[in-house]
């Protein structure tokens, strides 16, 4: 590090030389070295800060938000963007660079559109990455628009990659240290493709994360005296502003914007400021106004990237969801970025939307929760309205090499530009594949799904998904979703039924959820009801959860179906009045439409549509009503498999509370035969208001010849 000037003793610099001449030489050849480096250095601090549960304040946000993002993202999101866009523009020719993860159309164009209101040559094209890292996206980047200028131009490799570097790249990054790699990379990238080493031009790469140090007085100073041109105040106000708006520069970097100091009577802009804090470093001498001048042409190298406006954006967003963001970026995310501030991901692509040239493009990796879950609709609104998508590919769970990173993510592109009626943007799904390389392989060749992006405006909470309904009717149109119980002490209110000889006045039946589907499933438990009065939940008991609605509805429309809101949401029909809260009550609005809707339910399809649109674990119970409902078609299907109904409640099992009692229809003849001697009875026997099949009722009337054989208080041996 020049600016630490490092140095070792003699016999610790010819132990660190030895290390790093036993390394292979496979290491220093790969592309992505630096960066694997880069996380393996940070992974101990970003284990302690992650399991320390603190709040990620600016100190701590690059261990934590750092991730090395896998070749195969990086260049499929280059090939379908600045690929896409040389072969629009040069259809017939050859491209210089093989771009393989590139999708045409059958009529031979790009998927990802015809890149209206771009340049027509590369030299014209800037890209920004404004979380670069060790500069994966900057090394990756560099060779593609090196070969075709060389091509467009006819120049050398070594001019190619002086104009590159000076006029076609730009990079920014909140870590000091790894702003230092990414130089690096991209000098190693320039030097390989030369093929020797040679002088580069200055890089267009800057540390976005660098505070004003000192006090504010000091910094005034730099303004020095000014031309007669100039207002000193104008400077020093404008420097003001500045000096505070980068005092969040640790905390937030590339999201800082100093274009929002606004130039009037009182205030110097931005742009007036630059020539000054360039000026600051040349002049000072001494030593600590010389390393004020040193961070001031850095803020103002920073400040004058971060102020531009790119032809493509490019990167892989850091993830930091809003329950583990500090005050400072709540309290910036609040008043910048409110329909984004969910997600720190999200902020990035509001932020990148606003610096991005008209007709240009932000391409990135993202996690995919925003383009599902309800807390971002009113970002989606925004991004459907005002932007265009070009593309999404969605890579599911597991797509990075390292296994702490379960969570799903997409690789997506968007257009600065409002879409017109016809604006259509690709998809590509390759999330069923849980091997790395089987969703490398399968963007190459997986089916694209052609949308128009105004479908989205009229699919419920604006979901963006790949589904194309062949119907304009969703489930809500024929069923309401209830969630279910909420006790606030399941061990004290709920029981197995079997635990009481009878239901006392205050216990009634509950069902809980099935753990596969089945008509009668989950009938085995009893709560502590007492009309709504048995829970201590916020001191009000169960009615807090809407649970007399629920019972009201349920009678009402005469039943409903019980989903369980994990795993592959089975579904049972609905045979209590009470429900368990990790499932939700689906209720028809319609009885004659139950068929049809419970044979959706039970069906792949369903779980299938609801994973689309809700990824999480437990799945949100408004959720499972909002997606189509092809309600023909599941008729059909209803009628052919139900002719005469869904079959009326019966059970052979005897945990159910269904059960008849009867040994010999039962699946355990022997424990079922022993618990009727000691004179148990099940409640399908004594209670007469039960809804049961013909069969059950003659097994129960077969069964009672055998309830003489008990007696209250005699003794039974068991051999």
């Amino acid at each position: 590090d020049p600016l630490m000037q490092v140095s070792f003793a003699t016999d610790d610099r010819i132990k660190l030389e030895g290390i790093i001449d036993d390394l292979e030489s496979s290491i220093f050849i790969a592309d992505d070295a630096l960066g694997w480096l880069y996380q393996f250095w940070q992974s101990e601090v970003k284990k302690y800060i992650n399991e320390s549960e603190e709040k990620i304040d600016g100190q701590k946000l690059p261990a934590v938000t750092q991730l090395f993002t896998e070749p195969y993202m990086v260049h499929f999101l280059i090939d379908n963007t600045l690929g896409a866009w040389w072969v629009s523009r040069n259809p017939s020719v050859k491209p210089p660079v093989k771009f393989e993860y590139l999708r045409i159309l059958e009529d031979g164009t790009p998927a990802a559109g015809k890149f209206q209101g771009w340049p027509d040559r590369t030299s014209e094209v800037t890209s920004l990455d404004p979380c670069m890292g060790s500069g994966h996206f900057l090394a990756s980047l560099f060779p593609v628009f090196a070969a075709l200028r060389m091509v467009e131009e006819g120049i050398s490799k070594e001019e190619a990659t002086d104009r590159v570097i000076a006029e076609n790249l730009h990079g920014l990054e909140i870590d000091p240290r790894c702003t230092q790699i990414a130089a690096f990379n991209l000098a190693l990238s320039a030097w390989k493709f030369c093929g020797h080493y040679k002088e580069l031009p200055e890089m267009n790469l800057a540390c976005s994360g660098i505070a004003p140090k000192g006090k504010l007085e000091d910094w005034l100073k730099l303004v020095g005296k000014p031309n007669r041109f100039e207002d000193k105040s104008r400077l020093e106000n404008g420097m003001k502003m500045l000096y505070e708006h980068f005092q969040l520069a640790p905390e937030l970097g590339s999201l800082l914007d100093p274009t929002t100091i606004q130039a009037d009577a009182f205030t110097a802009s931005f742009k007036e400021l630059q020539p000054v804090l360039k000026k600051a470093l040349e002049a000072e001498e001494n030593f600590e106004q010389l390393d004020r001048g040193v961070i001031a042409a850095g803020i103002a190298k920073a400040g004058n990237l971060l102020a531009k406006k790119y032809t493509l954006q490019i990167t892989n967003v850091p993830y930091l969801s809003r329950g583990k963001q500090d005050k400072v970026m709540k309290s910036y995310f609040d008043t910048y970025y409110q329909k984004a501030k969910g997600d720190l991901a999200t902020v990035f692509l509001d932020r990148m939307s606003k610096c991005c040239k008209k007709d240009g493009i932000i391409s990135s990796v993202s996690p995919y929760n925003w383009l599902l879950i309800s807390t971002y609709k009113d970002f989606r609104k925004q991004l459907l309205v005002s932007n265009s998508i070009n593309f999404i590919a969605g890579l599911g769970a597991n797509s990075f090499n390292t296994s702490m990173y379960q969570f799903e993510v997409v690789l997506i592109s968007i257009k600065n530009t409002k879409p017109n009626i016809d604006q259509k943007l690709f998809f590509i799904d390759v999330s069923q594949y849980t091997n790395l390389q089987e969703k490398n392989n399968s963007l190459f060749y997986s089916k694209i799904h052609l949308m128009k992006q105004v479908t989205f405006l009229s699919v419920p909470d604006l979901r963006i998904t790949k589904y194309k309904s062949v119907s304009d009717l969703y489930l809500f149109n024929f069923a309401k979703s209830y969630v279910g119980v909420q006790t606030g002490d399941n061990e004290r209110y709920i029981l197995k039924f079997f635990e009481l000889n009878q239901l006392f006045e205050k216990w009634e039946l509950f069902q809980r959820t099935p753990d596969e589907t089945s008509y009668y499933k989950g009938l085995d438990q009893i709560i502590k009801w007492d009309n709504g009065h048995g829970s201590l939940q916020k001191g009000k008991g169960f009615r807090d959860n809407g649970t007399l609605r629920i019972k009201k509805k349920l009678n009402e429309k005469r039943g409903g179906f019980v989903v369980h809101r994990m795993g592959k949401l089975p579904v049972a029909i609905a045979n209590a009045e009470l429900y368990d809260q990790n499932g939700a009550i689906i209720i028809p609005e319609d009885k004659t439409k139950s068929l049809a809707i419970y044979c959706f339910l039970a069906s792949n399809e369903f779980n299938e549509l609801v994973r689309t649109i809700d990824k999480k674990v437990g799945v949100t119970p408004g959720t499972l009503v909002k997606v189509p409902f092809n309600y023909i078609y599941w008729q059909k299907v209803a009628a052919e498999k139900y002719p005469n109904g869904l079959p009326k409640p019966y059970s052979d099992d005897p945990t159910q509370w269904l059960f008849h009692g009867h040994p010999i229809k039962s699946e355990t003849p022997l424990q079922v035969a022993l618990a009727r001697f000691l004179g148990y009875r099940w409640p399908a026997e004594n209670d007469t208001e039960m809804e049961l099949d013909d069969e059950a009722h003659e097994l129960i009337a077969a069964v009672k010849v055998f309830d003489y054989l008990s007696d209250a208080d005699g003794i039974f041996c068991i051999p």
